[in-house]
């Protein structure tokens, strides 16, 4: 056992956001995926993905903002 190793690790307040922010990336993705697969036309399936695209694009948005 090594005398220098911390009881637990503890990740960084920033990734902790970097992670939090690509899982719900991940999870907009999935649903538009999802919702495109089961559209009834290729134009409402090009909509899903359109409108995952523009959610995207806000968080990014709000992201650079914040700093």
């Amino acid at each position: 056992m090594r005398a220098n190793a911390p009881a637990r690790s503890e990740l960084p307040e920033s990734q902790v956001a970097a992670q939090a922010a690509a899982f719900l990336n991940l999870e907009i993705i999935n649903r538009a995926l999802r919702d495109a697969a089961l559209a009834p036309t290729v134009f409402d399936a090009l909509d899903c993905c359109a409108d995952a695209l523009l959610d995207l694009a806000q968080m990014i948005r709000a992201e650079v903002r914040h700093g």
